[in-house]
């Protein structure tokens, strides 16, 4: 008597296609959740660049320098984590950033004093 163990080519092909199938409903989650991850670290870098940004006008504020940043090289950057605007625009007043828009790995962050909102990937 012989002992068939194994399985058909029926079998293996079904589990194939579920796999597929598997794959194709776990892939766009996958993919969303890492764009999510990429939003969420431009815009957490957003705030410590605004934060950094804030932290130089104090200083120069209290030097006797009513000077504020003008260039993404005035900001110590490389002091805090995080990836450094490649384009910014800040609205300032008495010292204090009002508003404004940073550019950051590809994704455009619209700051209005308190929130920064990622606008576009």
């Amino acid at each position: 008597m012989r002992s068939n163990k194994g399985f058909t080519l029926i079998e293996l092909l079904a589990v194939i296609v579920i796999l597929a199938i598997i794959a194709l409903i776990a892939t766009p989650m996958v993919l969303n959740t890492i764009d999510d991850a990429r939003k969420g670290a431009a815009q957490s870098s957003a705030y410590t660049y605004i934060k950094e940004v804030e932290t130089k006008i104090a200083l120069n504020m209290m030097n006797g320098s009513n000077n504020a940043p003008t260039l993404i090289t005035d900001v110590d950057f490389a002091k805090v984590k995080g990836d450094a605007p490649t384009s910014v625009t800040l609205n300032l007043e008495n010292g204090v950033i009002q508003s404004g828009t940073l550019v950051i790995k590809g994704y455009t962050i619209a700051y209005d004093g308190t929130v920064a909102t990622v606008t576009n990937p």
